[in-house]
């Protein structure tokens, strides 16, 4: 393996590294969801802002009368309040999430690997890299796709709880996916950039070693015929 495709194998350990710091950040942060909230009895006069994450988050509450600030336990929703959330489309996307994370530190293993040494193993080596990458890829993608299938059949049209619904309040509408999802998407988009670059170096590495020794050897096995 020549310099240019380990020092291209070696850039796709730190597209990986960046892949895994976004995956945890998506877990541990709590703006998967962003919405605002009204009181339709009074909706002039009420204002509320609710965020959360897949675990955990916060909601505001003002009915005039000044902001309340209340903690959300995702967790104790989804299980007393099934409506809160859909709970297949919730876990799914919190295990591909954490494949995602796993798939994204093998990538960044191999490449170190394959960065220093050329291993034997088909795993381990090029064809290896270009398995764990797209594992990655396609794990993220699958969270990608039940937070948006979550958002569209149900975050969309309400992110109350069932008190918080008895007290008037609603959320219809005015609801956005927060930023943690959109490191999920950032987590895609640097895996699908070291697939590129895995690519592009084994391209090089074929395109720059030719049969030049070869026809050499026999150029010059003729010259001594003559």
């Amino acid at each position: 393996m020549n310099v240019f495709k380990r020092g291209m194998i070696f850039v796709t350990f730190f597209g990986s590294c960046f892949a895994i710091v976004l995956l945890v950040a998506s877990l541990g942060t709590k703006q998967w969801v962003n919405a605002r909230a009204k009181r339709t009895t009074n909706p002039l006069e009420s204002d509320g802002k609710i965020q959360f994450g897949l675990f955990e988050g916060k909601k505001e509450l003002n009915v005039a009368y000044g902001w309340r600030s209340y903690d959300i336990d995702v967790i104790h929703l989804i299980k007393y309040e099934p409506e809160f959330l859909i709970y297949g489309l919730w876990l799914g996307t919190i295990v591909s999430v954490c494949l995602g994370l796993v798939f994204s530190a093998a990538c960044g293993v191999f490449a170190a690997v394959n960065a220093a040494t050329t291993p034997s193993s088909c795993v381990a080596g090029i064809r290896g890299l270009y398995i764990w990458n797209f594992l990655a890829l396609i794990a993220d993608l699958i969270a990608i796709a039940l937070w948006l299938a979550q958002f569209f059949l149900s975050i969309q049209f309400n992110v109350m709880s069932r008190e918080d619904k008895d007290n008037m309040w609603t959320s219809e509408g005015m609801a956005e996916l927060g930023y943690s999802f959109w490191f999920v998407v950032g987590a895609t988009v640097a895996t699908f950039v070291d697939i590129i670059i895995i690519y592009i170096a084994n391209s090089e590495s074929k395109e720059t070693s030719p049969v030049f020794p070869v026809l050499e050897e026999k150029t010059n096995g003729a010259i001594m015929l003559y």
